[in-house]
Formats: structure tokens, C-alpha cells, sequence
């Protein structure tokens, strides 16, 4: 029993001494060698926002201006100090504002909504130099019948507290159709500015009011908009011997020595918000660069993603050959919400037809300087030359020579306007395409087919109009003009050039018997190069595994509307 006891005692202190040395054998092993790593801990103290600047406050007046382009903030800040003796420029809360770009003026029953305001010292002007109001006025009568109240313009000059205060002259008003009280009619004012005062004469004023009396302090205020060609100014610079020797130098030239004519278009509001315009815009724009535009001025009224992301990508690649200014319509529709801007504009067309011809005045009194010739034209409309003239410049040289259509001007060396006869380019869908290996995103070089005839002279005709002599525009043709040297409009026989206007007619009989017109197709390489590299620079072209989907699935959806079509009958 004993002697179990002791075996027993043995093989527990074998036991005990092996784990004995287990241990000790673990805990003195050298593991310096390994590198043990804590584990990291990462605080984010930083999110992915805009962490720019604000900016300066010379960035701010800058975008202040492209949001309100005629309000003079910049200019009601720079004001001299001191307090006029007659009439004070209105602080922001004393200013009576109609909407987004417009200003109110009440005189007796009469409300003006105010848009801009020019210097015109345009030499063939006989009252020049005069400050022009574009305005809205609730109030329509024959021309030459209408009576206004006395109204009066205050006028600012940089660097001076007092206001020239002059008589607003005359309203003209750019409509002869006939209207109601229910709507405004787009009316052009005149303040003449004194021919001697202690201002110099070329000098433009910086901002306008106007007032029912000289001394009164206004509720509005615009900035004067004057954009001088910038080109000009080295041949002011010039001494006067040599300026007149480059006069005479003009005098003597030919009309082929002369500088290329400068031509420029102006868009009326592009109220596009359901319609995808944005491809025929591309080859609409780039056939007005090959004709000979310089620039094309836009007023954005609620466009389709596409075609602002059209147009943005025209400003950044092309600058100078694009601009989009923001608009409005005058009685205070509102404009923040598209959708309801856009009912507004198709549920009373006189109302929108009215309101056009506020950015057709004021893109030309922007660019009247610059500019040699302006035309009004929609993104569906060409003046086309035919023959072998292949632009504007050489089209108005040819203009100058031919006979006025179906009118004598025989005493006329000058124009207004060169207009040109409309005819019309519409779809035909029921119809197989001309040319069978061109795409169908060509819109105009693929659509050839046109009426067969002509409108008259009168009927949707369009212009390129002469900055030198036009006063307030029509968006068919100028209402006013300086009435010194020049004649009326002259129609440019069908001849030599003729406006296409790629849609169908009012008159539906006129699409009978189409013939094909392939003047466009002068231009086809060129324009069809600049077209498609547009499309590829902006993503508009399907890949092919796109386009094969595109099939099949309109394969699919045909066969559906043949199933179902079979099941109804």
C-alpha cells in the first residue's frame, strides 16, 4: 500500500516538473526578433467640401452683374460723396423692383416696366448724344395719337453728385398691331443730353432714373450700357494729323479695300424646357460661324439640361462667340419656376410676342458698336446665300448692287436693313431621306425638300440690320431708323439669297409638290466635321453596342404594338 502510494507520489512530480519546464522553456524564448504592431486608430478631421474663399467683393460686383445685368450696383457704390442740390440717387430699399431684371416707374395711369438703359452717340443720330430707355409700357394708341405725361430722365455722370436732368423726348413704340390695356407693349424712350454742359460730349453717363418731376427723388435706377468697340481705340489714340489722313485714306478705298464687315445674331428668349433642342442648335450654330457670325447672343427663358450644357460648353471652348444673358417677362410673371414660366409663354402668345422684342432691342444696342450688321433669328432659321456667294459679307456686297423686289431705289445709295424673303424647309417625315448615308442628326443638311414657293416680301421675311441706322427692332424687320441718308429695307431678290426656316407652314397646302434645295450642301464637309466633332467633345455619340440595343429594343417595341394591335382587332 505504502509502496503505491510512493510510485503514485513520483509520476506526479514527473508531471508537475515536465509542465515545470514547459513554462520556463516558453517564457525564455527570445521573440525580440518579431515586431509587433499596435493597432492604428485613423480620426477623420477633415470632409470632402468647398473650403475656398469668399470671394473678393470686386469677384462679387462681377457676378452681381452677369445675375443683373442692368442694375448699376457697382456704379451706386463709387458715388462721390456730397448731397445733390436736385435729385438723389434711390438706395436698394427705395428702388421699386417688378421682378428679377425689371424696375417699375408710375407716371399718372401709366406703369413703366423698366428693362436697360444705352448711350447712343451713334454719328448718324441728329439728337445724339441721348441715353435710351427700354422699356413696357400698359398703354397702346395709334402712332402719332398717343399721349404721354411729361416724364424726365436724371441722368448721372461718373465722378459728379448732380444729375443732368433732361425731358424724355419722345416714346417709341416698337409695335403697330393693335393691343388692349391687359397687356404691355415694348417702348423705346429718348433723353437727349444737352449739347453743352460741363461734360464732355463723348462722355457716357453711368446710370438713368426716371422721374415726374426734374427734382424728385426716384424709385429706379439703370445702369447706362455702353460697349464701345475696343478695336477702335488705337485709331483714337492716333494723332489728329494722322487720324485724318486715314479718314481720307477710307474715303478714297474701294469697297473691296474695306475691313470685313462684322455680323453678329441675336436669339430671341429660348423657352425650350420639355424639347430637347440641343443637336440642331450644334449644327445651327456652326453653319451661322461659317456664314460669317462673330457672335451669338442668347436669353436664357428655361432651356432643356442639353442645350445650356450646349451652350456653357460654346462659352468655354469659344469665348466671345456665345453669350447667354438671363431674362424675364415684363409684368412679373414669374420666372424661378420653369414650369410654370413656360405655361405662361404658350397660354397668350400675343403676351410672349410682346415680350420678344426686349431682347431683340437690347442685344442690339449692346453690340451696336461692334458690330456692323445684326440679324434676329430663331435656332431654325438661315439667311442662306446662293450662287457662288458662300457668306454674309460678300452677300451684302452683292445686296448694295441688285434691285430692291418688286420696288424702285433707284435714288437709294444706302440701307437700313438688307431683308430676305422666307421660304420654308419642313420635316416630311412621311417621306424617305434625300440622301440615304447620312445621319439623321444632320437636321439641315439632311432636310433638302422645301415649298415650292416664295412668301412675299412681307411675310416672315428676316433682316441683317445696319448699326449705323437702325433705331428700335422688329423681329421681322426695323420699325425705326435714323432716316438720314438711308432707305427703307431693301428685299433681296430670291436670286441671291433667301431665308430657311426649317418648319412647316401655317398655310398646309404650301406642302404639296416639294422640290429639293440643296444650297446648304456647299457647306456639307465643313459642317459636317464641326457637327460631329461637337457631338463627340459632349458625349452625344451612342457607342455601337448602344446603338445595336437601340435596335433590338425598338424591334421589341414594334412587335408589342403589332401583338397588341392584332389582339384588338
Amino acid at each position: 500500500m505504502l509502496a503505491g502510494h510512493v510510485r503514485l507520489l513520483k509520476i506526479l512530480f514527473v508531471i508537475i516538473s515536465i509542465k515545470l519546464f514547459i513554462v520556463v522553456v516558453f517564457f525564455g524564448y527570445d521573440n525580440t526578433n518579431e515586431v509587433v504592431r499596435p493597432q492604428r486608430f485613423v480620426i477623420i478631421d477633415e470632409l470632402l467640401v468647398d473650403k475656398s474663399d469668399e470671394p473678393s467683393w470686386a469677384d462679387r460686383l462681377k457676378l452681381i452683374r452677369k445675375e443683373m445685368p442692368s442694375f448699376p450696383l457697382e456704379e451706386m457704390h463709387r458715388r462721390p460723396a456730397g448731397i445733390p442740390k436736385c435729385g438723389k440717387v434711390p438706395n436698394l430699399l427705395e428702388i421699386d423692383f417688378s421682378n428679377d431684371y425689371w424696375q417699375t416707374f408710375t407716371n399718372v395711369n401709366l406703369t413703366y416696366h423698366i428693362f436697360g438703359a444705352y448711350y447712343d452717340n451713334r454719328e448718324t443720330m441728329s439728337e445724339a448724344p441721348l441715353v435710351r430707355v427700354l422699356t413696357m409700357i400698359n398703354h397702346y394708341g395709334k402712332r402719332g395719337e398717343i399721349s404721354y405725361p411729361e416724364t424726365f430722365c436724371q441722368i448721372w455722370f461718373k465722378g459728379r453728385v448732380e444729375p443732368v436732368v433732361v425731358n424724355v423726348t419722345d416714346h417709341k413704340l416698337i409695335w403697330y398691331w393693335g393691343g388692349t390695356s391687359a397687356y404691355v407693349f415694348p417702348t423705346l424712350l429718348s433723353c437727349c443730353l444737352p449739347k453743352a454742359n460741363d461734360t464732355d460730349a463723348a462722355e457716357a453717363p453711368e446710370m438713368v432714373s426716371l422721374v415726374t418731376q426734374p427734382c424728385n427723388k426716384p424709385r429706379n435706377v439703370m445702369r447706362v450700357i455702353y460697349e464701345p468697340d475696343d478695336s477702335s481705340a488705337n485709331a483714337t489714340d492716333a494723332p489728329q494729323g494722322r487720324q485724318q489722313e486715314q479718314q481720307q485714306e477710307q474715303t478714297n478705298s474701294t469697297q473691296l479695300q474695306r475691313k470685313p464687315l462684322r455680323f453678329m445674331v441675336c436669339v430671341k428668349a429660348m423657352d425650350f424646357i420639355y424639347k430637347d433642342m440641343s443637336w440642331r442648335l450644334i449644327e445651327w450654330l456652326e453653319l451661322m460661324r461659317i456664314l460669317g457670325a462673330g457672335k451669338v447672343v442668347f436669353y436664357d427663358s428655361q432651356m432643356h439640361p442639353n442645350m445650356t450644357r450646349v451652350l456653357n460648353d460654346y462659352m468655354q471652348s469659344s469665348p466671345g462667340f456665345v453669350e447667354v444673358w438671363p431674362l424675364s417677362m415684363a409684368r412679373g410673371e414669374p420666372h424661378a419656376v420653369p414650369h410654370f414660366q413656360h405655361y405662361v409663354m404658350q397660354e397668350n402668345s400675343l403676351n410672349r410676342i410682346l415680350n420678344e422684342m426686349i431682347p431683340y432691342n437690347d442685344c442690339f444696342y449692346r453690340n451696336m458698336y461692334k458690330y456692323d450688321y445684326i440679324g434676329v433669328f430663331d435656332i431654325d432659321e438661315v439667311i442662306m446665300p446662293l450662287g457662288n456667294v458662300t457668306n454674309w459679307s460678300d452677300l451684302i456686297d452683292l445686296a448694295y448692287k441688285v434691285p430692291d423686289y418688286q420696288r424702285e431705289t433707284w435714288n437709294c445709295s444706302e440701307w437700313a436693313s438688307f431683308c430676305f424673303r422666307n421660304v420654308y424647309f419642313p420635316a416630311y417625315p412621311e417621306r424617305p431621306k434625300v440622301y440615304k448615308k447620312l445621319p439623321s442628326f444632320y437636321y439641315m443638311l439632311q432636310h433638302v425638300e422645301r415649298v415650292s414657293e416664295h412668301c412675299d416680301r412681307f411675310s416672315a421675311t428676316k433682316c441683317l440690320h445696319s448699326t449705323r441706322y437702325v433705331i428700335g427692332l422688329h423681329n421681322h424687320f426695323p420699325l425705326f431708323r435714323a432716316g438720314k441718308d438711308e432707305c427703307e429695307p431693301k428685299s433681296v431678290p430670291v436670286e441671291y439669297a433667301q431665308l430657311q426656316h426649317y418648319r412647316e407652314p401655317d398655310n398646309k397646302t404650301r406642302l404639296l409638290n416639294p422640290i429639293i434645295d440643296d444650297s446648304i450642301w456647299r457647306f456639307q464637309p465643313l459642317l459636317q466635321q464641326r457637327v460631329y466633332a461637337q457631338y463627340e467633345r459632349l458625349g452625344f455619340l451612342p457607342s455601337a453596342e448602344q446603338v445595336l440595343n437601340a435596335q433590338e429594343q425598338r424591334i421589341k417595341d414594334d412587335e408589342l404594338l403589332l401583338n397588341k394591335s392584332i389582339s384588338m382587332g
